[in-house]
């Protein structure tokens, strides 16, 4: 595997482990419970990433599907953009800027804490068997747009940076919104 790409699923096996820790010791009532000045609780935090994970995989997927029907090996080194590089950074984990989430991204209210943990442990898997079917295909060959907005496009390597960084961002953003830091 390209270390570029073993990097990557090294950060979403070690967000698996970081969130099931975390998530494990919340109760359904601390993981619901809003932050006093009106932001987003743990809950809603993790359900955006599983709702937000689940359209960019999916592109991913479709991006793998395309390079193997093209016949895009991977040959060399994976890199990102100027644009790639700049927007993963805006995403990184501290918030320097808040932005407002798209209406089909918003998260439901009142969240089963099992369920969330569950279908957010699966994600991180899906990431994981992305990346390893993404292996031998050259990710930079292939842009996207974002499923948030048409005007955007990520390669298909972008779409792996941009979630690694916007699940630490919200991941972040639970753990303080529970009283973890």
């Amino acid at each position: 595997m390209p270390p570029e790409l073993q990097k990557y699923a090294d950060e979403f096996l070690q967000m698996k482990r970081e969130s099931a820790s975390f998530l494990e010791g919340l109760s359904n009532q601390a993981f619901n419970k809003r932050t006093p000045g009106g932001g987003w609780s743990a809950a809603e935090c993790i359900d955006h990433l599983i709702v937000t994970g689940v359209d960019y995989s999916d592109k991913l997927e479709e991006a793998i599907n395309n390079l193997r029907k093209k016949d895009r090996r991977y040959s060399g080194t994976l890199k990102l953009t100027w644009f790639g590089r700049k927007f993963i950074n805006f995403v990184e984990p501290p918030v320097r800027f808040k932005t407002k989430s798209p209406k089909k991204w918003r998260p439901d209210s009142a969240i089963n804490k099992d369920k969330a943990m569950a279908a957010y442990l699966q994600l991180q898997d899906r990431w994981v068997d992305l990346i390893i079917q993404s292996s031998d295909w050259d990710l930079t060959k292939i842009k996207l747009p974002s499923p948030a907005t048409k005007l955007v496009r990520f390669t298909a390597f972008e779409i792996l940076g941009v979630n690694a960084a916007h699940q630490r961002r919200h991941l972040f953003q639970a753990k303080r919104a529970a009283g973890k830091k």
